[in-house]
Protein backbone atom coordinates (compact mmCIF):
# COMPACT_ATOMS: atom_id res chain seq x y z
CA UNK A 1 0.00 0.00 0.00
CA UNK A 2 1.57 3.27 -0.73
CA UNK A 3 1.64 6.35 1.14
CA UNK A 4 -1.38 8.20 -0.11
CA UNK A 5 -3.65 5.40 -0.24
CA UNK A 6 -2.78 4.64 3.83
CA UNK A 7 -3.29 8.22 4.38
CA UNK A 8 -6.73 8.19 3.03
CA UNK A 9 -7.51 5.34 5.04
CA UNK A 10 -6.49 7.29 7.92
CA UNK A 11 -8.10 10.46 7.19
CA UNK A 12 -11.47 8.59 7.04
CA UNK A 13 -10.64 6.80 9.93
CA UNK A 14 -9.78 10.20 12.34
CA UNK A 15 -12.92 11.63 11.11
CA UNK A 16 -14.95 8.33 11.90
CA UNK A 17 -13.23 8.32 15.49
CA UNK A 18 -13.52 12.22 15.70
CA UNK A 19 -17.32 12.30 15.42
CA UNK A 20 -18.98 10.93 18.70
CA UNK A 21 -16.47 12.91 20.46
CA UNK A 22 -17.16 16.48 18.39
CA UNK A 23 -20.77 15.58 19.15
CA UNK A 24 -19.77 15.43 23.08
CA UNK A 25 -17.88 18.98 22.78
CA UNK A 26 -20.70 20.75 20.99
CA UNK A 27 -23.02 19.43 23.55
CA UNK A 28 -20.26 21.18 26.42
CA UNK A 29 -19.69 24.37 24.27
CA UNK A 30 -16.10 23.51 23.37
CA UNK A 31 -15.29 25.22 19.82
CA UNK A 32 -13.10 24.50 17.44
CA UNK A 33 -10.53 26.89 18.70
CA UNK A 34 -10.70 25.18 22.15
CA UNK A 35 -10.28 21.70 20.49
CA UNK A 36 -7.42 22.81 18.68
CA UNK A 37 -5.40 23.48 21.55
CA UNK A 38 -6.17 20.26 23.11
CA UNK A 39 -5.24 18.78 19.67
CA UNK A 40 -2.09 20.69 20.11
CA UNK A 41 -1.32 19.69 23.76
CA UNK A 42 -1.58 15.75 22.82
CA UNK A 43 0.54 15.86 20.17
CA UNK A 44 3.38 17.57 22.31
CA UNK A 45 2.68 14.89 25.24
CA UNK A 46 2.86 12.20 22.63
CA UNK A 47 6.00 13.12 21.67
CA UNK A 48 7.69 13.12 24.88
CA UNK A 49 6.07 9.89 26.15
CA UNK A 50 6.47 7.40 23.00
CA UNK A 51 9.04 8.99 20.49
CA UNK A 52 11.92 9.94 22.50
CA UNK A 53 14.97 8.15 22.14
CA UNK A 54 16.93 6.00 24.31
CA UNK A 55 19.50 7.77 26.51
CA UNK A 56 19.05 11.21 24.78
CA UNK A 57 17.15 13.97 26.47
CA UNK A 58 14.09 14.78 23.77
CA UNK A 59 14.49 18.83 23.05
CA UNK A 60 11.93 21.00 21.77
CA UNK A 61 13.30 20.76 18.08
CA UNK A 62 12.24 17.37 18.20
CA UNK A 63 9.25 17.69 19.36
CA UNK A 64 8.81 20.43 16.72
CA UNK A 65 10.09 18.30 14.01
CA UNK A 66 7.68 15.21 15.07
CA UNK A 67 4.46 17.79 15.95
CA UNK A 68 5.07 20.12 13.04
CA UNK A 69 4.50 22.36 15.85
CA UNK A 70 7.03 25.82 16.01
CA UNK A 71 9.05 25.85 19.26
CA UNK A 72 7.15 28.87 21.11
CA UNK A 73 3.77 27.29 20.88
CA UNK A 74 5.53 24.18 22.70
CA UNK A 75 7.47 25.53 24.79
CA UNK A 76 3.93 27.07 25.74
CA UNK A 77 2.08 23.75 26.14
CA UNK A 78 4.81 22.50 28.00
CA UNK A 79 4.36 25.03 30.51
CA UNK A 80 0.35 24.20 30.21
CA UNK A 81 0.69 20.75 31.26
CA UNK A 82 2.80 21.50 34.48
CA UNK A 83 -0.02 23.85 36.00
CA UNK A 84 -2.63 22.41 33.83
CA UNK A 85 -5.27 19.48 35.65
CA UNK A 86 -7.03 18.34 33.11
CA UNK A 87 -5.05 15.24 32.98
CA UNK A 88 -7.54 14.61 36.22
CA UNK A 89 -9.42 12.45 33.72
CA UNK A 90 -6.71 9.46 33.58
CA UNK A 91 -6.58 9.16 37.52
CA UNK A 92 -8.36 6.58 39.23
CA UNK A 93 -12.38 5.66 39.17
CA UNK A 94 -13.93 8.07 42.25
CA UNK A 95 -15.02 6.36 45.45
CA UNK A 96 -18.82 5.58 44.50
CA UNK A 97 -17.56 3.27 41.59
CA UNK A 98 -15.01 1.37 44.33
CA UNK A 99 -17.82 1.29 46.34
CA UNK A 100 -20.27 -0.19 43.68
CA UNK A 101 -17.09 -2.60 42.50
CA UNK A 102 -16.56 -4.12 45.99
CA UNK A 103 -19.99 -4.93 46.21
CA UNK A 104 -19.80 -6.80 43.21
CA UNK A 105 -16.74 -9.04 43.56
CA UNK A 106 -15.57 -8.58 47.62
CA UNK A 107 -16.95 -12.05 48.75
CA UNK A 108 -17.89 -10.64 52.32
CA UNK A 109 -20.48 -8.76 50.53
CA UNK A 110 -21.95 -11.22 48.02
CA UNK A 111 -24.14 -14.26 48.93
CA UNK A 112 -24.32 -17.76 48.03
CA UNK A 113 -24.62 -16.83 44.47
CA UNK A 114 -21.76 -14.60 43.90
CA UNK A 115 -24.01 -11.67 43.26
CA UNK A 116 -23.95 -8.50 44.98
CA UNK A 117 -26.00 -9.36 48.55
CA UNK A 118 -29.05 -6.95 50.27
CA UNK A 119 -26.69 -5.75 53.13
CA UNK A 120 -27.97 -4.55 56.46
CA UNK A 121 -27.10 -0.81 56.48
CA UNK A 122 -25.33 -0.97 60.20
CA UNK A 123 -22.75 -3.85 61.39
CA UNK A 124 -19.15 -4.26 61.67
CA UNK A 125 -19.29 -7.12 59.31
CA UNK A 126 -21.09 -7.45 56.04
CA UNK A 127 -22.83 -4.68 55.81
CA UNK A 128 -23.47 -1.26 54.26
CA UNK A 129 -21.40 0.69 56.79
CA UNK A 130 -18.37 -1.96 56.66
CA UNK A 131 -18.50 -2.00 52.32
CA UNK A 132 -18.56 1.78 52.79
CA UNK A 133 -15.52 2.20 55.42
CA UNK A 134 -13.56 0.11 53.22
CA UNK A 135 -13.73 1.27 49.59
CA UNK A 136 -14.91 4.88 50.38
CA UNK A 137 -11.99 6.28 52.22
CA UNK A 138 -12.81 9.06 54.33
CA UNK A 139 -16.39 9.63 52.67
CA UNK A 140 -19.72 9.52 55.48
CA UNK A 141 -22.17 6.74 55.01
CA UNK A 142 -25.07 9.12 55.03
CA UNK A 143 -23.38 11.06 51.97
CA UNK A 144 -22.54 7.61 49.65
CA UNK A 145 -26.17 6.60 50.52
CA UNK A 146 -28.14 10.31 49.68
CA UNK A 147 -25.56 10.02 46.27
CA UNK A 148 -26.53 6.31 45.68
CA UNK A 149 -29.83 7.21 46.22
CA UNK A 150 -30.47 10.29 44.17
CA UNK A 151 -28.60 8.33 40.73
CA UNK A 152 -31.02 5.45 41.45
CA UNK A 153 -27.76 3.06 42.41
CA UNK A 154 -29.40 1.42 45.27
CA UNK A 155 -33.05 0.98 47.04
CA UNK A 156 -34.13 -0.02 50.19
CA UNK A 157 -35.96 -2.77 51.19
CA UNK A 158 -36.86 -1.76 54.71
CA UNK A 159 -34.99 0.94 57.40
CA UNK A 160 -32.14 -1.44 57.83
CA UNK A 161 -31.15 -2.72 54.81
CA UNK A 162 -30.20 -1.65 51.26
CA UNK A 163 -29.89 -3.31 47.97
CA UNK A 164 -27.68 -2.85 44.94
CA UNK A 165 -30.36 -2.42 42.06
CA UNK A 166 -27.99 -1.98 39.03
CA UNK A 167 -24.38 -3.18 37.76
CA UNK A 168 -22.42 -0.30 37.44
CA UNK A 169 -21.59 2.92 38.50
CA UNK A 170 -23.19 5.44 35.53
CA UNK A 171 -24.06 8.32 36.90
CA UNK A 172 -27.27 9.74 35.48
CA UNK A 173 -27.08 13.73 36.07
CA UNK A 174 -23.63 14.34 36.96
CA UNK A 175 -22.40 14.97 33.02
CA UNK A 176 -18.56 16.19 34.09
CA UNK A 177 -18.65 12.35 36.00
CA UNK A 178 -19.54 10.73 32.89
CA UNK A 179 -17.37 12.34 30.69
CA UNK A 180 -14.19 10.81 32.60
CA UNK A 181 -16.05 7.17 32.32
CA UNK A 182 -15.94 8.11 28.75
CA UNK A 183 -12.62 9.07 28.74
CA UNK A 184 -11.04 6.09 30.11
CA UNK A 185 -13.12 3.50 28.47
CA UNK A 186 -12.02 4.66 24.92
CA UNK A 187 -8.86 5.71 25.88
CA UNK A 188 -8.13 1.98 26.98
CA UNK A 189 -10.32 0.62 23.69
CA UNK A 190 -8.00 2.97 21.32
CA UNK A 191 -4.92 1.87 23.67
CA UNK A 192 -5.57 -1.98 22.61
CA UNK A 193 -6.29 -1.43 18.80
CA UNK A 194 -3.05 1.06 18.58
CA UNK A 195 -1.15 -1.87 20.32
CA UNK A 196 -2.37 -4.15 17.73
CA UNK A 197 -1.71 -1.92 14.93
CA UNK A 198 1.94 -1.66 16.07
CA UNK A 199 2.22 -5.53 17.59
CA UNK A 200 4.55 -7.46 15.05
CA UNK A 201 3.86 -10.94 17.03
CA UNK A 202 0.60 -12.89 17.84
CA UNK A 203 1.49 -13.87 21.32
CA UNK A 204 1.51 -10.35 22.64
CA UNK A 205 -1.91 -9.03 20.29
CA UNK A 206 -4.80 -7.94 22.51
CA UNK A 207 -7.48 -9.37 22.63
CA UNK A 208 -9.97 -7.22 20.12
CA UNK A 209 -13.02 -8.81 18.26
CA UNK A 210 -16.65 -7.89 17.24
CA UNK A 211 -19.77 -9.68 16.43
CA UNK A 212 -21.97 -7.53 13.82
CA UNK A 213 -24.61 -8.24 11.68
CA UNK A 214 -26.38 -5.89 9.53
CA UNK A 215 -30.12 -5.08 8.67
CA UNK A 216 -31.43 -6.81 12.03
CA UNK A 217 -35.20 -6.03 12.51
CA UNK A 218 -35.99 -3.80 15.37
CA UNK A 219 -38.00 -6.39 17.54
CA UNK A 220 -34.57 -8.39 17.59
CA UNK A 221 -32.76 -5.57 18.28
CA UNK A 222 -34.55 -5.31 21.35
CA UNK A 223 -34.19 -8.67 22.82
CA UNK A 224 -30.14 -8.77 21.64
CA UNK A 225 -30.03 -5.75 23.94
CA UNK A 226 -30.92 -7.66 26.79
CA UNK A 227 -29.25 -10.80 26.10
CA UNK A 228 -26.12 -9.37 25.30
CA UNK A 229 -26.23 -7.14 28.77
CA UNK A 230 -27.34 -10.34 30.52
CA UNK A 231 -24.28 -12.45 29.38
CA UNK A 232 -21.46 -9.49 29.39
CA UNK A 233 -22.24 -8.86 33.44
CA UNK A 234 -21.83 -12.56 34.06
CA UNK A 235 -18.87 -12.26 32.21
CA UNK A 236 -17.40 -9.48 33.96
CA UNK A 237 -18.21 -10.44 37.00
CA UNK A 238 -16.40 -13.61 35.99
CA UNK A 239 -13.43 -11.89 35.62
CA UNK A 240 -13.56 -9.42 38.95
CA UNK A 241 -13.97 -12.81 41.03
CA UNK A 242 -11.15 -14.27 39.15
CA UNK A 243 -8.76 -11.06 39.38
CA UNK A 244 -9.65 -10.93 43.21
CA UNK A 245 -8.84 -14.04 44.25
CA UNK A 246 -5.37 -14.24 42.00
CA UNK A 247 -4.74 -11.03 43.87
CA UNK A 248 -5.60 -12.04 47.32
CA UNK A 249 -3.83 -15.19 47.36
CA UNK A 250 -0.81 -13.39 45.65
CA UNK A 251 2.07 -11.86 48.30
CA UNK A 252 3.27 -8.85 46.85
CA UNK A 253 6.37 -7.00 47.73
CA UNK A 254 7.05 -3.34 47.83
CA UNK A 255 8.56 -3.26 44.84
CA UNK A 256 6.62 -5.48 42.91
CA UNK A 257 6.17 -4.64 39.22
CA UNK A 258 2.29 -4.25 38.61
CA UNK A 259 0.39 -2.67 35.79
CA UNK A 260 -3.54 -1.58 35.37
CA UNK A 261 -5.39 -4.48 33.38
CA UNK A 262 -8.72 -5.12 32.16
CA UNK A 263 -11.81 -6.17 29.75
CA UNK A 264 -14.00 -3.35 28.55
CA UNK A 265 -17.47 -4.51 26.53
CA UNK A 266 -19.62 -2.57 25.14
CA UNK A 267 -23.19 -2.75 22.89
CA UNK A 268 -23.47 -0.70 19.89
CA UNK A 269 -26.70 0.21 17.53
CA UNK A 270 -26.82 2.33 14.18
CA UNK A 271 -29.88 2.79 12.55
CA UNK A 272 -30.59 1.85 9.01
CA UNK A 273 -30.44 5.55 7.65
CA UNK A 274 -31.88 4.40 4.54
CA UNK A 275 -35.20 2.76 5.64
CA UNK A 276 -35.85 5.62 8.20
CA UNK A 277 -35.90 8.30 5.37
CA UNK A 278 -37.82 5.39 3.22
CA UNK A 279 -40.28 5.19 5.94
CA UNK A 280 -40.46 9.14 5.94
CA UNK A 281 -41.20 9.62 2.63
CA UNK A 282 -44.09 6.92 2.72
CA UNK A 283 -45.64 8.14 5.69
CA UNK A 284 -45.46 11.87 3.86
CA UNK A 285 -47.21 9.99 0.54
CA UNK A 286 -50.15 8.50 2.67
Amino acid sequence: MNVKSKKSILVKAVIKILKPLIKVLIRNEVSHSEFSVLAKQAYVETAYEHFSISGKKTTYSRVAVLTGLNRKEIVALVKNKEKSDYDVLKGKPNRAIRVVNGWRTDSEFLNKNNEADVLPIHGEHGSFSALVARYSGDITLGAVIDEFERIGLVFKPDKQSIKLITEGYIPKENELEKIKIMSICVADLLASAVHNQEENTNDNLRFQRQVVYQEVPKHIVKDFKKYSDQKSLFLLRDYNHWLEKKINQSILKPDTATSRVGVGIYYFEEHNKKIEEHNKKKELKQ
